[in-house]
């Protein structure tokens, strides 16, 4: 793709309509390379890891409450990159307090932005040699953990049980990179 026919639009002014430690939402008066100017609500949320766990051939995942649907979600362990931390030592914090398991190792699988309207960065990895010790979960979580066989990936991600958009993302990389015989080496 030729980025050298795109032009960037120009901010004039940034307002904040919301502000908390997790979101904030703007609204910015722009000038569209047209010359016209117009409103753009932005949408800034903290980045955050996901990490894909792997025991003796199975997926150490998790059934979450996520209130907003107030239901029940089966994920990987996923949560906010805190002030200051880099995402890797996110993935191994953030890992052993949603399923008390500590990693050995972590691989990268990439990043993606989840919302087109945010600069929010997503980085997924794959977390090896995985030693079990005690949750530590926040007083919002409730968590139990799940050990699903690889082999039924595939099958569970055909079910459409699977709604977490990182979870279904990590899924799909990790069938790719195990079909294109990628070895899971420390990053």
């Amino acid at each position: 793709m030729d980025v050298g026919l795109l032009k960037k639009w120009k901010l004039l002014e940034s307002k904040v309509v919301c502000h908390s430690d997790f979101v904030s939402v703007y609204d910015d008066m722009v000038v569209l390379p047209s010359g016209q100017e117009i409103t753009f609500t932005k949408i800034e949320l903290r980045n955050f890891v996901s990490v894909l766990p792997i025991v003796d051939d199975k997926v150490a995942m998790i059934e979450i409450l996520r209130y907003p649907r107030n239901c029940v979600s089966l994920e990987i362990p996923s949560g906010h990159i805190e002030d200051g931390e880099n995402p890797k030592d996110a993935a191994f914090r953030e890992l052993e307090e949603e399923t008390g398991y500590s990693a050995g190792q972590l691989v990268g699988m990439g990043s993606f932005h989840p919302l087109s309207r945010s600069t929010q960065q997503a980085h997924l990895f794959i977390a090896r040699d995985l030693k079990k010790g005690k949750q530590r979960l926040e007083t919002t979580e409730q968590i139990n953990v799940q050990l699903v066989p690889v082999k039924d990936i595939q099958k569970l991600l055909s079910s459409g049980k699977i709604t977490h958009a990182p979870t279904l993302l990590a899924l799909q990389r990790f069938l790719l990179m195990q079909q294109n015989g990628a070895t899971f080496s420390s990053s």
